[in-house]
């Protein structure tokens, strides 16, 4: 192996393992916001649940809300909720279901509610009115009215990927990929707050199971990042061998003459 070629594989691993150094250090990073959003999220869900039955209960910025317990009074929207395609439970096909919670009076908000998961062969289109313990006449009155415990949850821009109108029962449905409130806004007639509640787990009476749980744990970021490390000390190693063994060969060959 040539000096010239000695020096390119090392300018190659060097660079290759500075970037994956970099690379780990920033999944240390987003182990370090995860974990500190962790902490957050239990300190709040220690602290007294909100009350939220009109408008100004409950501030408009979320950022102090994700993981506090809160209690909604309104009326539920049927009319309006949105499915969340291509959720598996117990590797059985199904969606989430979000349903309007109007909470308020002649000004009422509009609050999401995950109120759990439903049961669909294709993940789309789950029978939602089984999701409802009220008889088939009754679950057509939006103005009845309703109280939800559970908890805050965050919406993500970009989230909701393709939207779909689906046909359920009879009526139209919007269909996102997943908790994406601005999308909400866009397909639909809703203007939904920034919030999203999610309930705590449905009555036996219905078919809803319970929708997934807030993530509680910092992730896989500390596992990515020492993998990133590894790379970098392997190119590094890998480079060094590589050209020890060529100068072992260059020696012997030498030597043999």
């Amino acid at each position: 192996m040539t000096s010239t070629r000695k020096i390119v594989l090392w300018v190659v691993a060097i660079g290759l393992s500075a970037l994956f150094v970099r690379l780990g250090f920033w999944q240390l990073d987003r182990h370090g916001e995860r974990s500190a959003g962790v902490r957050e999220r239990a300190v709040r869900a220690e602290a007294p649940v909100l009350e939220w039955s009109g408008p100004g209960d409950v501030p408009p910025d979320t950022a102090g809300l994700l993981g506090r317990r809160a209690r909604l009074s309104g009326r539920w929207d049927r009319a309006g909720e949105v499915v969340i395609r291509s959720r598996t439970l117990d590797g059985r096909a199904g969606a989430e279901v979000l349903t309007p919670l109007l909470v308020g009076g002649d000004s009422a908000q509009t609050v999401m509610v995950l109120r759990g998961w439903l049961p669909a062969p294709d993940g789309l289109r789950p029978d939602l009115s089984a999701g409802w313990t009220d008889p088939p006449a009754a679950s057509l009155d939006a103005g009845a009215p309703a109280r939800v415990d559970g908890v805050f949850v965050s919406s993500r821009d970009g989230r909701g990927g393709q939207p779909l109108q689906v046909e359920i029962g009879g009526a139209r449905h919007l269909a996102i990929a997943g908790l994406d409130l601005a999308l909400i806004r866009e397909e639909s007639t809703l203007d939904p707050s920034p919030h999203v509640l999610r309930a705590d787990d449905p009555s036996p009476g219905a078919a809803l199971r319970p929708a997934r749980e807030i993530e509680t744990d910092s992730g896989p970021h500390l596992s990515y990042a020492i993998q990133w490390f590894s790379f970098a000390m392997i190119a590094l190693a890998g480079t060094a061998i590589l050209i020890r063994k060529d100068g072992n060969r260059t020696s012997a060959a030498r030597i043999g003459r």
